[in-house]
């Protein structure tokens, strides 16, 4: 067995498939904190996938597990339901929100068409010191790459595209382009994650692929240039669709398991 199908199978012990690997709650972040507790803790572990998609939340164990009364659980996952992340069903519990391959690429298309607008308006109403504050992220999201810090990235890549979004002036839009870039965390462990790729050579040339069209969108914003700017933001999304083509491709021909469900429908 390669030291690299080595590594596969370890990781898939530890949790479910090579992406079930928990986040910690960020720094500074304590049980004292009670409902931020809670939330950071239930939101690294749907992103990571240690939580499957459609499972149930048996809000009982979470209290026990977590130390906390059922108030400040209740708090965040009201705001977790809040990014799409878990559902809070009538008289049926919680559940994390499913991820099916359907669910997959009807959130990829609203991705694509809200990626262009936000980028498109932050190019024509930006300011000097947004611009400022998007580049800072692209080179911090560079430098965890160059760490292979998959959980550094899959943040840092959340807050540049929010530095874009916050340029849109728009508040309706800007949150909604949010919620919908928290769904995508899931999603982004297929793009960034080095375990989910077949050879080392794909990985570099998915994540240089990025880190050129973040620049890009960088100096399209900067320039002004509304046009090149939506059509970066179209493109970038299309990254995500043909990441996740790849992966079912993979999951087809080899023994990686996806912890998605339903059948996949056409991501074309």
């Amino acid at each position: 067995m390669s030291e690299r199908n080595a590594q596969r199978s370890r990781t898939r012990a530890a949790g479910r498939g090579s992406l079930a690997v928990p986040t910690a709650p960020k720094a500074g972040i304590s049980k004292g904190g009670s409902s931020e507790f809670a939330y950071q803790v239930i939101r690294a572990e749907i992103v990571s996938l240690a939580l499957a998609p459609g499972s149930d939340l048996d809000e009982a164990a979470l209290v026990t597990r977590l130390g906390l009364s059922r108030t400040p659980l209740r708090e965040a996952l009201v705001r977790l339901a809040g990014e799409g992340l878990v559902q809070i069903l009538p008289n049926r519990g919680t559940r994390v929100a499913p991820m099916g391959w359907n669910d997959i690429r009807e959130h990829l298309e609203a991705f694509d068409l809200s990626q262009r607008l936000v980028t498109r308006w932050a190019a024509l109403r930006r300011t000097e010191a947004q611009i400022a504050a998007i580049d800072a992220q692209r080179e911090a999201f560079e430098a965890a790459t160059a760490q292979r810090d998959s959980e550094a990235m899959l943040e840092i890549n959340w807050r540049f595209h929010a530095a874009i979004a916050a340029c849109c002036r728009n508040g309706v839009v800007e949150r909604f382009y949010l919620q919908l870039l928290t769904t995508n965390l899931r999603i982004s462990r297929l793009a960034m994650t080095y375990d989910c790729f077949s050879t080392e050579e794909a990985y570099d040339a998915h994540i240089g692929n990025i880190i050129r069209e973040h620049r890009e969108m960088v100096e399209a914003i900067r320039a002004r240039d509304a046009d090149r700017a939506d059509a970066l933001g179209s493109s970038h999304a299309g990254l995500a669709r043909k990441r996740v083509s790849e992966c079912l491709t993979q999951s087809m021909l080899s023994d990686m398991e996806l912890p998605l469900g339903g059948a996949p429908d056409s991501l074309a």
